[in-house]
């Protein structure tokens, strides 16, 4: 069952985004003067609005991309390869349709100092690449969550939902994508018993899935230029139209920092459920946050981690990262409502049963706590 379709906004304040989509969890479509003045608008593409191979590859050549097989299965996704981003143009050049090859999760920012983009305002409080990039000036080898993604007509993304319940947003280059969200809490109907997911919305087994067709889902079409906030929690599938490059992160802040926490908590019980044969073994508890890390990326160690290298910056010690967010998140209400946020996720923290069971975690979350606790009279006068 298809939904209305989401809100599009010409203009919109980072107040208004805050109020009436980030807080309320739901998406929205940013129409093109919201990327108007990006340099990948004007170099990436052709006149006639299609994907300028030409110099495309004269700057990222001989880089070397992800690229996945649209036509095949691996798990919950599509099989994936590497290869040059030469060879992946050549490809798709001569097969645009006959092999659906998507160079996609690429972290081509950091192949190239040519700078394609800077997030809209509305979009630039994300803490989850701020921590990436202080863990990277650190000497921690940090990641990012800054993709580009290419591909021809039919080049797809199968149903999923966002690493550790984070935001995204994505924003077309050029050409056009198909897009079908689904409102959260609707998990039973798109499940079988044994916890998977179905892969493809179009063509899926009935039988596994016998009430999908009660699913209720929001169809969108996103132009050129436009760019599409999809909120914490909602699955998602995604297709291409016609040949297209868009720019994607994954990104979070004060606003999703709940789901997040949610997420973690739900994929520790699946793991240990998963381990529950050997929960009798030594230092399980450790083993399945071990394990808990290699399938989600971050574990409860590394969550608290990321927050209290949030508290560093919103308490004053690392302040200086913040001034990549526009200058709403930087007023004094922002932060403390921020730091508020902060202090409810770790108190949760410390009543979660699973926290006492890692070694010195306690002490970490309190450690922290008293940090925010400490800075309120400073931002409150």
């Amino acid at each position: 069952m298809s939904l209305q379709e989401i809100e599009r906004r010409e203009q919109l304040t980072v107040h208004e985004f805050v109020r009436d989509f980030l807080v309320p969890n739901v998406p929205v479509i940013l129409g093109p003067s919201f990327t108007s003045d990006w340099p990948a608008l004007r170099d990436w593409v052709t006149e006639e609005k299609t994907p300028d191979f030409d110099f495309l590859a004269s700057l990222y050549g001989d880089c070397t991309v992800p690229v996945a097989e649209c036509d095949t299965i691996y798990f919950s996704d599509q099989k994936r390869t590497e290869m040059r981003f030469s060879e992946f143009i050549e490809q798709w050049r001569a097969m645009p349709e006959a092999k659906k090859l998507y160079c996609k999760d690429w972290h081509f920012t950091r192949d190239s100092a040519y700078r394609a983009y800077e997030p809209p305002a509305v979009l630039s409080n994300d803490w989850v690449n701020m921590y990436c990039d202080m863990k990277g000036k650190g000497g921690g080898g940090g990641d990012d969550f800054r993709f580009c993604y290419l591909g021809g007509r039919g080049t797809w993304t199968p149903f999923h939902e966002d690493v550790w319940r984070s935001y995204s947003w994505s924003a077309n280059v050029c050409g056009r994508k198909q897009w079908t969200l689904v409102p959260p809490g609707q998990n039973a109907l798109f499940t079988d018993g044994l916890g998977n997911w179905v892969h493809d919305l179009r063509a899926y087994d009935a039988t596994k899935f016998p009430r999908l067709n009660e699913l209720r889902t929001i169809e969108i079409v996103q132009e050129a230029g436009e760019t599409i906030f999809v909120p914490s929690g909602w699955w998602h599938q995604v297709v291409n139209l016609e040949d297209t490059i868009s720019i994607n992160h994954n990104w979070g802040n004060e606003f999703n920092l709940a789901c997040m926490c949610d997420r973690l908590q739900e994929d520790l019980r699946r793991v240990r459920w998963a381990l529950r044969d050997v929960a009798d073994m030594d230092a399980f508890d450790e083993y399945a946050q071990g394990v808990l890390k290699a399938d989600n990326g971050m574990n409860y160690a590394e969550f608290v981690a990321f927050i209290d290298a949030m508290v560093d910056v919103y308490a004053g010690k690392e302040r200086g990262w913040l001034q990549a967010a526009d200058a709403y998140f930087r007023t004094e209400e922002s932060v403390r409502g921020a730091l508020l946020k902060i202090d409810a996720v770790l108190g949760r923290l410390l009543d979660d049963p699973e926290t006492t069971r890692i070694s010195g975690l306690c002490n970490a979350i309190s450690q922290t706590r008293s940090k925010v606790q400490l800075s309120f009279p400073l931002k409150t006068g």
